[in-house]
């Protein structure tokens, strides 16, 4: 390797050096200058209760993400949620013309208030999706859509702990 070569190199490395030294990225859960991070209000959001099988699987995941399965600090916000799921047919049996595969597309739109007084906060939305395969078997299928229905409704907790996390992050 030539001096030339050398000195590019260490050129470029200062830059790259340069450039990352000004970067003002933090990690999403570190503590911000007052020492607190989100981690310190999540566990303080109150979950309505749900109306639907899938909006339990999504409460109740969420409940663990936010407190990681203790009991939460004092109720200072609420969070106020809806889930919407639509089925769609993506595959059928050759020769038949029948269904197999179906995709379900979820969302999710939340509403964070404030306890005391009642104020809107943040609010916001998420969509997800998963898919499920039929067969001839009724349990199976019906098995299936309800797994299915679970894991998108965990996928849209997690979108939703994101959120909350990246709001409480940055105010």
């Amino acid at each position: 390797m030539s001096w030339l070569s050398r000195i590019s190199t260490l050129c470029i490395a200062l830059a790259v050096a340069l450039a990352m030294n000004a970067c003002t990225l933090r990690p999403l859960y570190s503590t911000g200058a007052g020492g607190i991070g989100p981690q310190a209000d999540l566990p303080a959001i109150a979950v309505d209760p749900p109306e639907t099988r899938e909006e339990q699987v999504y409460r109740n995941a969420l409940l663990f993400a936010l407190r990681g399965g203790g009991e939460g600090d004092a109720t200072r916000y609420g969070l106020i949620y809806r889930i919407t799921i639509r089925e769609q047919e993506i595959a059928v049996e050759r020769g038949t013309g029948v269904p197999n595969a179906y995709q379900l597309t979820g969302g999710v739109s939340f509403l964070l208030k404030d306890s005391a007084s009642g104020e809107s906060l943040f609010g916001a939305s998420a969509t997800a999706s998963d898919t499920y395969a039929r067969s001839s078997q009724n349990f199976s299928n019906v098995r299936a859509r309800r797994d299915a229905e679970d894991r998108l409704a965990k996928t849209l907790a997690e979108l939703t702990l994101a959120r909350l996390a990246a709001y409480f992050a940055t105010n």
